[in-house]
């Protein structure tokens, strides 16, 4: 019982000192307050922050990606020709993706066009059988299949083509790979 007065007492000296400042550890950020963004009170005003217009939503630049049709990995960003960023993912044969409009525009815009998944089969012939879906954070609702082809790009690097579709339309034709940033 003495024991258990002794650690209370302490763990109470301790919680009132760390309520005073009195620690010599950092406190911790207040509940709601970001950890960095200083903690103000109400008689202070606050000035807003920057703004991301200048910012570019989804930054990747060109990457290598050797054209080895017996070790395919398409997992990796891409980018296409209709200003969008796509992120493939590969599960042995199978192909995820997620494609977004607004690559180069402002973060808030991202998939605000269109925004799109898709799921598919990688062929022995080096082609891929999607059948891909617009969802509702962009404002185009359209659905399909696709055919594409996986090729050398001319350079000895890997680059999506577009070969058929059928569906509402899709807009991309080229996929090229990139490393975001």
């Amino acid at each position: 019982m003495i024991a258990r007065r002794s650690i209370s007492a302490a763990l109470a000296f301790c919680l009132t000192l760390a309520a005073c400042g009195n620690s010599s550890e950092p406190s911790a950020p207040q509940l709601g307050a970001s950890a960095s963004a200083p903690v103000t009170n109400s008689s202070e005003s606050a000035t807003p922050g920057p703004t991301e217009t200048s910012a570019e939503a989804a930054p990747c630049t060109r990457r290598d990606l050797a054209f080895d049709p017996a070790n395919l990995d398409l997992t990796g960003a891409w980018l296409t020709n209709d200003e969008g960023i796509y992120y493939l993912r590969q599960v042995d044969r199978t192909l995820w993706w997620n494609g977004m409009s607004g690559q180069s525009g402002p973060p808030v815009e991202l998939g605000r066009g269109w925004n799109n998944v898709a799921v598919g089969e990688i062929k022995e012939d080096l082609t891929i059988e999607l059948q891909w879906a617009d969802v509702p954070r962009g404002q185009i609702l359209g659905n399909g299949t696709l055919i594409w082809e996986i090729g050398d790009d001319g350079t000895g690097n890997t680059m999506l083509t577009k070969v058929s579709e059928t569906g509402s339309g899709f807009g991309g034709e080229t996929f090229t790979p990139c490393a975001p940033g």
